[in-house]
């Protein structure tokens, strides 16, 4: 016989919401297209890299990539703010990911062939909320950098 505690925890369990799968994707997904915005030029080379580290990062399909990038888009125009996107990334990744992540926002970046200021200081910003140290920010930005 099932005590009622159990059953009650079986109810709210059911109505509970499925964790996101996708979730610190689609946080790092609005991050890089927010980086690949920060001139006010979107370059398709930029979109190329967003693509590419999305792919590699979370081992998306094809399909699967296009609809997660898609809603990104969505959500990086309403957003007010990156904090809810970075905080989620600094407590859902690794240190090493989070680096990583600094890395392909340094290839989004450089991907025009032009470092515009804007960029440089919105990478800072989020080195900063991500929690990667000065010196890994440098560090990937000269794996990164134009002729790496």
């Amino acid at each position: 016989m099932t005590s009622w505690f159990e059953q009650l925890k079986g109810i709210v369990n059911r109505h509970e919401p499925a964790a996101d799968e996708h979730a610190l994707a689609r946080a790092a997904a609005v991050v890089l297209l927010e980086m690949a915005a920060a001139d006010d030029h979107f370059d398709p080379s930029e979109q190329d890299i967003v693509h590419e580290a999305m792919a590699k990062a979370f081992d998306l399909d094809g399909r699967e990539l296009d609809e997660l990038i898609a809603e990104a888009k969505t959500l990086r125009q309403s957003a007010v703010s990156l904090h809810d996107y970075t905080r989620s990334l600094r407590t859902g990744l690794p240190r090493r990911s989070r680096d990583e992540l600094i890395g392909w926002l340094w290839r989004v970046a450089f991907a025009d062939g032009h470092l515009d200021r804007y960029e440089e200081q919105l990478l800072r910003r989020l080195a900063d909320l991500l929690g990667v140290p000065h010196e890994e920010f440098i560090r990937q930005k000269h794996l990164a950098g134009p002729g790496q």
